[in-house]
């Protein structure tokens, strides 16, 4: 089995950190679920990181702010064959959380709950139409059989069912040494399968980026063996005591490259008030909040928001 040092690995400038330039259009347009930060990671990632002859896959493309970044970053990318593409998954149906709301807020206020909206998503991807390939469907029946992926963006771990639909499905076309995983909710104490999932299998990647908005960007490093993956999407049968000892391990990452980790603290009070132990969970949330306050509205606009939801289940 390779290791960590059998792997050739570099590291190409972290541009997004210093220029966010490039996705200021997607914000402003404002047609996306999506920081300028890593909209304009995945733009870097896309241009200067990925080899430009192996395919890229995006779970959860909404209305195409990710995709047309990506996309644009692929079209940039001089190593870019012309054939590679971003595989884009989605099922394309206002049915879930507040998508049909957004839409009405944001773009068409006659837009309908359950309505089909490829049709913005077409609109916001349309200059990189020749770099992508749409994949329209349920997520549960998805899967990938498409080679070695340079770059796995996820932003459909909602459930524990679609969690392990990425893990066990996609993760495997993880390129080794190269590939890169990009998790958008990574910052969102709301779906813990992620962090119980990540925590688990935190020795086979290295942290490239802790934050960037709600996403984490992990490389792989070693190959994952099927049975860790199966084991890693385990959540509701998952005992307490493991379940936080896999976000801790995940803490331990973070602590480790003096990473935020603010999130993954209120990760721990939501994982504390499912084991029953609600004191202990309101105790963790006001431990953080006295150590981060509540946070600057501009780099931190759902902190005190999130606090507050974490509180309230207990």
């Amino acid at each position: 089995m390779q290791t960590i040092d059998d792997v050739q690995m570099t590291t190409p400038p972290m541009t997004w950190r210093e220029d966010q330039r490039v996705a200021w259009p997607m914000k402003k347009l404002g047609h996306a679920q999506l920081g300028a930060r890593e909209g304009a990671m995945l733009y870097y990632l896309a241009r200067d990181w990925a080899s430009g002859a192996r395919p890229m896959v995006e779970l959860g493309s909404f209305l195409g702010g990710s995709a047309s970044l990506t996309g644009a970053g692929l079209k940039d990318n001089p190593l870019w064959d012309g054939k590679a593409k971003l595989h884009c998954f989605d099922i394309f149906e206002a049915k879930f959380g507040n998508m049909a709301e957004f839409i009405r807020s944001r773009v068409d206020p006659d837009f309908q709950e359950g309505q089909n909206f490829q049709y913005l998503f077409d609109a916001q991807t349309a200059e990189v139409a020749d770099a992508i390939e749409v994949h329209r469907g349920d997520l549960m029946e998805a899967s990938w059989g498409g080679g070695e992926i340079d770059l796995l963006f996820v932003d459909i771990a909602k459930t524990p069912d679609l969690n392990r639909i990425t893990l066990t499905r996609f993760l495997p076309a993880l390129s080794v040494g190269t590939g890169l995983l990009v998790n958008q909710d990574f910052h969102n104490p709301d779906n813990p399968w992620i962090h119980t999932s990540l925590g688990f299998l935190s020795g086979y990647f290295e942290l490239v980026e802790p934050r960037a908005d709600d996403s984490i960007l992990l490389r792989l490093v070693r190959p994952i063996p099927p049975e860790a993956l199966r084991e890693a999407g385990r959540f509701e049968d998952l005992p307490d005591d493991e379940a936080m000892n896999r976000v801790n391990r995940l803490m331990s990452l973070l602590r480790q490259n003096d990473a935020d980790t603010r999130y993954v603290e209120l990760v721990r009070a939501r994982l504390q008030i499912k084991a029953g132990n609600a004191a202990a969970g309101r105790a963790t949330v006001d431990a953080a909040l006295a150590r981060y306050g509540e946070g600057d509205p501009k780099t931190d606009f759902f902190w005190k928001r999130r606090c507050d939801s974490v509180q309230a289940l207990a």
